[in-house]
Formats: structure tokens, C-alpha cells, sequence
């Protein structure tokens, strides 16, 4: 007895000391020990709701160039209240301001981190964008800042009274690539500036010409891009100077001929008084071969000349500047090649609808491959089976060595190549192109592949494809697609058991009967029962999905056939598609017989479908009507 009591005591005893410590069957594991163990620093796994605590959020760098490959690594660390990392906790990572987020980690994992990847998304602004992040209900915030865009003058520092002088604005990001398509903003406060908003090349830049009138002073020109705290801007000084200093020959018209020297001269006056006798003047050309190579003349009555060449054609600009006081004016005008040797002839389009016009464009070179300017160019059509016509049959090159003229195709197709075009200059030189005028359904195919579906226990479905083109194997869209599916003939026989075992055709090459609906109206015309039964055979056995169907870009389109499975092996089809575009029809047809799926003619337990009987008879004499079904 006393044993007893001693066994229920120590029992009493044990099970208080459980329950103080937290042991009963309800307890949980002590916080930050999943198994009970009551280790520190291990994550706990936190039940849908988890006690979030805190959220830290870092971002490494803080700093983002406004280069296109820039981003920062965006960690969150969520911890519960009592600083415990918690894992398997949603975050949620957010950014303004034109940032982009990909989230590369969204639960925490046993560290209690999330993470995420911030990048600027090819926006080039400078800009502070915010990234906040939020488990639970606690969420942290940090800003990054973006920064590295910069918008930049550079042209002359001095222009002189009533002349004017051409800058370029450019607009680039942190990597110094050129930001284009940005609006940007110009003003002066003297003088007078070409243009005061303009829209960035695709290289960031834009140029404009600052006239500085006929007041001295300094003009200061600004030039900005985007807005708010993103603005950013650049000033350039330019100093309008009292002197006149200008060009007085050649005019910027001029067109100079390849290997000709051009003297050109500026006048340079001072308070209306010629500049001393010998003041340096340097010259400058962004093509040409300057006369003497320093370019660095001295004033004589006020004038520097200098003289310039070219051997390759194009515009050339002559920059003439006072090396003192960066007083500066600026002379465009022309070189020229006049001897042509060669054409090409090109066309802005080859493939053309119906009516369509294509640009004709004849580029000619001289033997150095110079652009050849001022050229007359004849241009006539050799063949043409679209009746079509050229708009001019004369053009005069320009400075790119360009002369054109504008084809109209005819209203007929002209085959493949079927159009070609002569250019002509200086009488013997010739190039010529082809087009082709065809875009219309002149092709039509259609197609399918080895399956066959089978939606139901009574019916086959089968894919089919019709591929619309023209002449030249271009696709084309939107062409309407007729089809039809008409039985032209059937079998009469039964199945037989193979030697593998399977369902096959008995006999294997049975009795085949033209429709007895000749002239496929759908009705028993006189003559037309061949075996007396008094009503046609075979019957429309199979339909397609759409009675038209229309091109996609590609040139296809899609449908299908369904039929009975009792008819397959027994009934001939002939499956039709028909085009019809610009008054012209193309028409593809199949003949085949409906086909039966593999699987119900491979197990010799169960019947082929219809039964082993054919479906319009065993007979092999189309003149008898044995048809039971």
C-alpha cells in the first residue's frame, strides 16, 4: 500500500513540474526554438499571422547612376518583438518615383531575409526614389537616390555684333550616353536663339544658332531638360563683342567643286575701322584641306582669306576665331562631285499591292564613291505586266546624290519580278529593279497532320490548316476562306480480323462507288440512282468547323472536320477551300477518305466503328442496293 502511494506522489510531483514549465500537451516550443529546444539565434517558423516585430531595410549602394545597368540590392530583415529573425514571412516591396522592383526572395528565409533588386528602369532622371517593405502589419522605408544625368553647351565663348554662332545642347545620362527623345528648353537673355524648345536626337542632342543682334553685351544661354526635382540645366557666357567680324566670301550657297580651292574671307572691323594689319585670325573647317594646314592667317585692311579643298563631296563648315578673345563666326557651304561612275538603283518597296506605289530612288557616285550632285537622272519603266506608271521620268540629284520618282502599280498582277525599272545617267550609266505586284491570294494550300480527336464515343474531329500567299510566298491577311466538304464516292465491303490482330478492310481492296449525286445539288435527279435504293449515296458525312474562315498575319487560318466514326474507312471526301481577293479566286481541294482512329481498329474484342458490316453494304457491285444500316 505504502508503494502505491509513493508511485502516485513522485506521479503528482513529475506533473507538477511539467506544468510549471510549460510541458502539458497544449504548450508550444520556446520562442526562437522550433523543436523545444530553447536555443537562441535559430528563426522561428511563424504561424499565417506571425508577431512581426520590426522590419530593417537596407540598401546597398544608397546611390544609383543613372546608367541603364545601374541597381541596388534591397535586403529586409523582420525580426518578432523579442528580436527573434522570423522565417517564412510574406514581404511586401514597393518603389515611387519611377524605380522598378524585382522581388528575388519574398518569404524570409532562415536568416529572416527577404530581398529585391532595384533598377531604374532605362528612366534617366535624377530622381530619390523610396522602398518601403512590409511583413505583417510594420512596414520601413529608405530612399535611394539617382543621380548622374547632366545636360551640357559647348559652342563659341564670343560672337560678334550682328553675327551668330551655332551650339550644341546634349543631354546624357550617368555613362555620358545620349538621352533622346527628352524635351528641351532654351532661352537667352540678348540676342537671339533659333529655336526655344526642341526635342533631343537619338544621340541627346540638339543643335541651335544664337544671332547676337546689334547690341554688345553678354548673353547668357540656358538650356534645360525634364522638371521639378529632376530639372536639370546649363548656362553658357557668350560674349557679343563690338566688333564686326564676319565672312564676306564665298556665299553659303556656294557648291565648289572636288579638287577646286576655295578662298575663303572674313572682314574684321573695330568700331567700324579695320582691325591692325597683322591680327592673328584662326581657321578651322569640319571638311576640306585648309590652306596653309595651321589654319592661323594674319589681317591685312581688315580681311583674312585662307584657302580650303576637298577630294570627298559634302557640306563643310569654316569657323573663323579671334585666338585672343574667342570672338568666333561660323560659313557653311558646299563641295561637289560632278563626274559620275556609277548608279544604284533601289525601291522603298518590292512587294506592292494593287494600285500601291513604291519610291523609285537612284543614288549616283563618282569613281572615289562620292556622292554626285546636280546629275539629271531618266527613269522608264522596261516591263510591267500590272500596267502601272512612274510619276516623273526626270530627276536631278541632290546633295545625297538622290534622284527619284514615284511608281504607281497597275491593276493586274504582274508575277514575280514582273515589274522592272531603268535608271539612266550621263546616257550610258544604268542600274535597274524588280518589283513585284501580287499581294493578293494567288496561292491557297491546305494541310493536316496524323491525329484525330475523339470528343465523344459517336465522333471524330480531325485539324486542318489553309495557308493563304502570294506570288511570292508572302502571307496574306485577312483573305476569306471558303471550304466545303462533299462526298464523291464510298466503299462497300466489311472488316475482317488481320493476322496481327487487328481490324482491317475486306476484302483490301473493296468495291469503290462514284456519289450518285453527280452534279451535287443535293437532289435525286433522274439517272442518278445507280442501285435503286431511291435515295443518294453516299450521304454529306462530314462538316467542317466554320463555312469561311479568315487569314491571320501569318497567311493561316485554322478549322476542323468532324464526322461520324461509322462513316470512316467507308466515304471519299473531297475537301475544298476557295480565296477570292482583288477579282481573283484561288481554289486547293483533298481527296481522301474519312479516316479512323488507330486504337478502334486495334482491339479485336470490340467492334470497329459502324460494326463489321460496311456501312453502305458488303456487295461488291455498286448496282446493288444491300444497304441495311
Amino acid at each position: 500500500m505504502s508503494g502505491k502511494l509513493l508511485a502516485r506522489a513522485c506521479a503528482i510531483f513529475l506533473a507538477l513540474i511539467l506544468t510549471a514549465c510549460g510541458g502539458d500537451d497544449n504548450s508550444s516550443p520556446l520562442a526562437g526554438s522550433p523543436d523545444g529546444s530553447g536555443g537562441s539565434g535559430d528563426p522561428t517558423t511563424p504561424s499565417e499571422d506571425a508577431d512581426v516585430g520590426t522590419v530593417e531595410l537596407i540598401a546597398n549602394p544608397v546611390r544609383l547612376d543613372t546608367s541603364t545597368n545601374a541597381s541596388s540590392s534591397i535586403t529586409a530583415r523582420i525580426k518578432d518583438s523579442n528580436g527573434i529573425l522570423l522565417q517564412d514571412v510574406p514581404v511586401s516591396f514597393s518603389a515611387n518615383n519611377g524605380g522598378t522592383l524585382e522581388v528575388t526572395q519574398q518569404i524570409t528565409d532562415q536568416a529572416g531575409v527577404a530581398s529585391a533588386t532595384l533598377t531604374t528602369d532605362s528612366d534617366p532622371r535624377n530622381r530619390t526614389v523610396t522602398v518601403t517593405a512590409q511583413a505583417g502589419s510594420v512596414s520601413r522605408s529608405l530612399n535611394v537616390e539617382i543621380s548622374g544625368t547632366s545636360i551640357s553647351i559647348s559652342g563659341p565663348s564670343s560672337i560678334s555684333l550682328g553675327g551668330s554662332a551655332n551650339y550644341r545642347v546634349t543631354l546624357a545620362d550617368a555613362d555620358g550616353s545620349g538621352i533622346s527623345g527628352q524635351p528641351i528648353a532654351l532661352s537667352t537673355n540678348r540676342g537671339t536663339l533659333s529655336a526655344s524648345n526642341l526635342t533631343s536626337s537619338s544621340n541627346g542632342s540638339v543643335d541651335v544658332q544664337l544671332s547676337g543682334g546689334n547690341t554688345g553685351g553678354t548673353a547668357t544661354i540656358t538650356a534645360s531638360a525634364y522638371s521639378g526635382s529632376s530639372q536639370v540645366s546649363a548656362t553658357q557666357n557668350v560674349v557679343i563683342a563690338g566688333d564686326s567680324f564676319a565672312f564676306t566670301a564665298p556665299d553659303t550657297a556656294t557648291e565648289v567643286d572636288l579638287g577646286v580651292e576655295q578662298q575663303v574671307t572674313i572682314e574684321w572691323q573695330v568700331d567700324g575701322n579695320p582691325v591692325a594689319d597683322g591680327t592673328q585670325v584662326q581657321f578651322s573647317a569640319t571638311r576640306g584641306t585648309l590652306n596653309p594646314p595651321t589654319g592661323l592667317v594674319t589681317t591685312s585692311g581688315g580681311e583674312a582669306s585662307i584657302g580650303i579643298t576637298s577630294t570627298n563631296s559634302g557640306t563643310t563648315t569654316v569657323t573663323a576665331t579671334d585666338p585672343n578673345s574667342g570672338l568666333s563666326a561660323d560659313l557653311s557651304f558646299e563641295f561637289i562631285a560632278n563626274t559620275p561612275d556609277s548608279i544604284n538603283l533601289q525601291a522603298s518597296k518590292t512587294q506592292l499591292d494593287l494600285g500601291e506605289t513604291s519610291e523609285i530612288i537612284a543614288v549616283i557616285r563618282d569613281a572615289s564613291n562620292n556622292l554626285v550632285k546636280n546629275q539629271e537622272i531618266s527613269f522608264r519603266i522596261l516591263e510591267d505586266g500590272s500596267g502601272g506608271n512612274l510619276s516623273s521620268s526626270l530627276d536631278v540629284t541632290d546633295s545625297q546624290g538622290r534622284a527619284s520618282t514615284i511608281y504607281t502599280a497597275g491593276s493586274n498582277t504582274s508575277g514575280r519580278d514582273g515589274v522592272e525599272i531603268e535608271a539612266v545617267v550621263d546616257g550610258s550609266i544604268s542600274d535597274t529593279v524588280t518589283l513585284t505586284v501580287a499581294r493578293q491570294a494567288l496561292r491557297l494550300a491546305i494541310g493536316t497532320g496524323n491525329e484525330i480527336e475523339e470528343p465523344d464515343s459517336v465522333r471524330y474531329v480531325k485539324e486542318y490548316v489553309a495557308i493563304v500567299t502570294d506570288a511570292n510566298g508572302a502571307p496574306v491577311e485577312n483573305a476569306n476562306i471558303e471550304l466545303s466538304a462533299l462526298p464523291v464516292g464510298y466503299r462497300k465491303g466489311s472488316y475482317a480480323v488481320s493476322t496481327d490482330d487487328n481490324w482491317v478492310l475486306s476484302p483490301s481492296d473493296p468495291q469503290f462507288c462514284e456519289a450518285e449525286d453527280t452534279n451535287q445539288n443535293g437532289q435525286l435527279d433522274p439517272g442518278e440512282d445507280v442501285n435503286g435504293s431511291e435515295k443518294l449515296e453516299p450521304t454529306n458525312s462530314a462538316a467542317t468547323s466554320s463555312s469561311s474562315i479568315t487569314s491571320a498575319s501569318d497567311g493561316s487560318a485554322s478549322f476542323s472536320l468532324l464526322y461520324p466514326q461509322s462513316h470512316c474507312n467507308w466515304v471519299q471526301i473531297e475537301l475544298t477551300a476557295t480565296v477570292r481577293v482583288g477579282g481573283s479566286e484561288s481554289v486547293e481541294t483533298s481527296r481522301f477518305y474519312l479516316s479512323c482512329l488507330a486504337s478502334d481498329l486495334s482491339n479485336t474484342d470490340i467492334s470497329p466503328p459502324g460494326g463489321t458490316e460496311g456501312l453502305y453494304g458488303v456487295a461488291q457491285d455498286c448496282s446493288v442496293d444491300d444497304f441495311t444500316n
